[in-house]
């Protein structure tokens, strides 16, 4: 047996992979949006008749942050240790991501005169990245972007973010209740983790999608639950002493839904199948070899649109494989400074502020300690 559980060390695990690939399929599916339509569709869209690998990609996302970040709670035993932690793989790379976008990309892309774009409120606006992070506020760029395809949306794939912190607040909530120690709590703190999603049509900019959000996936339609998802990632959690993960399983959900393909069951067959594929490729010693040693994905994830944006306009009417490839470095390169230069230093400084106030406050407690009466 290949248990969940035995996988969720980093050096046991090829999420890393999974997290590089669901990026790439987020930035493949953009290019065939942020370009003028030169007849071609998403290859998963023509093939499964319903979604797109935009979507896929983030549902494999939050199906390892729904695992993975209900075993760090676990791990730290600690809300503030926690939430700090979140913010520190979050934030930093966002809010450097809006200043490279305030000051760089703006001036060289705006069509409005540099004293003019530096004199509104709108661009100055955009250094609040705490509420883009947390509330979804848009990065949006005076007279960037206006004349593109997809005018002035400089970051679009952020829109993930606030729903993601949500469902951080509810492992934190969860664990703070002690629900995360067994599966009969575990159901609890699903149905707890029901209410963002229930709530979230209601909410600007995202009420005309309600019945979208909330109606079952339509054909040709976007799925918009990613909640959803997330919440699996916990129940997986819950139950990793008893998911075994192996490639006869995997290999037989694909063909039972390749068998239904067509049918009204094929919904409902393809994103159990889809799942579990996902925690296959990111537990498999077989793909091992091929696991990134850093985590560029967030970097790709953020980075990925505004590069294809800037080459929608320059050249709008290129095909998208072709706007592809002349976006691909740039996106990489500025992913590797992303992770070397933001997201890692942030994290190994936190996690050893961390760890030095851990020490300290034991050592505290221990010299506090009575010492043993002589015998």
């Amino acid at each position: 047996m290949s248990l969940l559980s035995h996988s969720l060390s980093r050096k046991r695990n090829n999420f890393d992979l999974v997290r590089l690939v669901a990026a790439s399929a987020v930035v493949y599916a953009h290019s065939i949006i942020v370009q003028k339509p030169d007849g071609h569709i998403d290859f998963v869209t023509a093939w499964l008749g319903f979604d797109y690998s935009g979507s896929l990609g983030v549902f494999a996302f939050f199906l390892l942050s729904g695992l993975l970040v209900t075993a760090s709670y676990e791990r730290q035993r600690s809300p503030a240790r926690y939430l700090i932690l979140r913010a520190a793989r979050i934030w930093p790379a966002v809010a450097v991501a809006s200043l490279f976008a305030i000051f760089v990309m703006g001036p060289l892309l705006t069509n409005l005169p540099w004293r003019q774009y530096f004199a509104s409120s709108a661009t100055w606006a955009n250094l609040d990245s705490f509420s883009t992070v947390t509330l979804g506020r848009r990065i949006l760029l005076p007279g960037v972007f206006s004349d593109n395809p997809v005018p002035d949306a400089m970051f679009a794939p952020l829109w993930t973010l606030p729903v993601e912190v949500r469902y951080y607040v509810v492992v934190l909530v969860a664990g703070m209740l002690g629900l995360l120690k067994s599966p009969r709590g575990m159901v609890v703190a699903l149905l707890i983790g029901l209410a963002p999603l229930l709530v979230r049509p209601y909410f600007a900019p995202h009420f005309h999608l309600a019945w979208r959000h909330l109606a079952p996936l339509a054909q040709g339609g976007y799925a918009f639950h990613p909640e959803l998802v997330f919440l699996s990632g916990m129940l997986l959690y819950a139950l990793r002493e008893h998911v075994d993960i192996n490639g006869w399983t995997a290999t037989a959900l694909c063909a039972v839904y390749l068998c239904m393909r067509g049918t009204p069951l094929a919904h409902a067959l393809f994103y159990p199948a889809f799942a579990y594929g996902v925690l296959w490729i990111g537990t498999t010693p077989l793909l091992h070899r091929f696991a990134p040693r850093n985590d560029y994905s967030f970097g790709i994830y953020i980075y990925g649109f505004p590069v294809q944006q800037t080459v929608a306009h320059f050249w709008p009417a290129l095909g998208h494989l072709v706007a592809l490839l002349i976006a691909t470095p740039f996106v990489v390169a500025l992913a590797w400074l992303s992770w070397h230069g933001i997201e890692k230093p942030a994290l190994d400084w936190t996690r050893a502020r961390l760890a030095r106030t851990r020490v300290r406050a034991q050592q505290a407690a221990a010299d506090g300690m009575p010492e043993p009466a002589a015998r």
